[in-house]
């Protein structure tokens, strides 16, 4: 693993080093300017302690091209909502930009699109989404990428209460080999977001360097959601789930948690299969 450390002086080896081949990467550097949302399923969580009105945007990232450089010019950028949204506008949240576009500055890298979400509006337990498309640029020498012209952002209302210790089993798919941590910890980070004790079969990548041996997750009314992530917030390699990246099993009546399962990836890897599938399953202690 330590091939895939994210460390500047590591971008001179991969240049002499036939090992620290990088699988999926893509070059962005040449050609048309590229465009698109940073994430694609983010998610916002709230209490009914919530009722105020809340801030929010998504950056739209000028990913890459024309050798790497900014654009000289404004690239203006559409958008519009998708009618498979079942958040309602006006209602549950409201698009704070005008004119239906977003504009990403000369000599700027990214542009935020700005949202207010009405907490007070949300049912309980029951998430909304909104769904939103890129359109074609005003730039000709802009395009969007293909895997980030569209953006699902979830917005709840729900209790999740998941910190604790578990008795984990993780099953890499593609081989059944299986791997046990008796006491995984998961610490709670902010509400509905959590933070595992582990990744697949690595439990020291902070041994290495990492600031953490686990990844980051969310529940969104017993949805489990994983962003995109670097492997240990360090290494190149990109842990991430589905949409569906799994669920939580409460107690019918205490309504407490008896389990988990997440479903997730782990890519980037030089040799063998360069995609490892991972099931993981929660057990509380």
């Amino acid at each position: 693993m330590k091939n895939f450390k994210i460390i500047t002086f590591a971008i001179l080896a991969c240049v002499i080093a036939i090992s620290c081949v990088k699988d999926d990467v893509e070059n962005f550097s040449q050609g048309d300017y590229i465009v698109g949302f940073k994430n694609s399923q983010p998610s916002y969580i709230y209490t009914d302690d919530d009722l105020d009105p809340v801030h929010v945007s998504e950056p739209i990232d000028l990913v890459g091209g024309s050798n790497g450089t900014t654009s000289d010019q404004d690239i203006t950028i559409p958008f519009s909502v998708d009618p498979s949204s079942t958040a309602i506008q006006g209602t549950d949240y409201t698009i704070d930009a005008t004119g239906g576009n977003v504009t990403i500055k000369a000599g700027d890298s990214f542009v935020q699109l700005p949202f207010t979400i009405n907490p007070a509006a949300l049912p309980g337990n029951v998430p909304k989404t909104i769904v939103i498309n890129l359109g074609t640029p005003g730039s000709e020498d802009t395009v969007v990428a293909d895997d980030k012209k569209a953006i699902t952002i979830t917005i709840a209302k729900c209790a999740s209460d998941l910190e604790g210790t578990y008795s984990l089993e993780v099953t890499r798919e593609d081989n059944a080999e299986v791997y046990t941590f008796p006491n995984e910890v998961i610490t709670e980070l902010a509400l509905g977001v959590y933070e595992t004790s582990t990744t697949g079969p690595y439990f020291d990548l902070t041994d290495d360097g990492a600031p953490r041996n686990g990844f980051i997750f969310k529940d969104v009314c017993q949805s489990i959601q994983v962003d995109v992530q670097n492997l240990g917030d360090y290494y190149i390699n990109l842990v991430e789930g589905d949409e569906n990246a799994g669920s939580v099993i409460l107690d019918p009546v205490t309504g407490e948690v008896v389990s988990f399962t997440i479903n997730y990836s782990i890519r980037g890897f030089a040799a063998g299969v360069a995609r490892r599938y991972y099931k993981a399953v929660y057990t509380k202690l």
